[in-house]
């Protein structure tokens, strides 16, 4: 799927490529919800927000997470990987992610 504009942008499209985001997120590890009890993370969501809605990796995105159980890591197509793996780092509880 390409990336999502005002033109093809519908409260489906929206919530599906929102729920691959928690999905990588959730899959390297990293947990949001912990990290931002000890620090203002609302930049870094606003950002993954927008780099995942503007990803034309959406297809690819979910064939990998539906088979990703043998995968380790973010891998290098996630539009977000730069950024879940500098949270990774700050986050004591997620092991090294690749």
């Amino acid at each position: 799927m390409p990336a999502l504009t005002p033109d093809n942008l519908t409260i489906e499209t929206f919530e599906a490529r929102m729920s691959l985001r928690r999905r990588m997120f959730g899959r390297s590890g990293v947990s949001v919800a912990a990290l931002s009890a000890s620090r203002d993370l609302a930049p870094f969501v606003r950002e993954s927000v927008h780099t995942c809605l503007a990803c034309e990796s959406s297809e690819i995105c979910a064939a990998w997470l539906d088979s990703a159980s043998t995968h380790t890591g973010v891998p290098a197509f996630c539009a977000n990987r730069q950024l879940i793996r500098k949270l990774a780092k700050e986050d004591p509880d997620v092991p090294s992610v690749p």
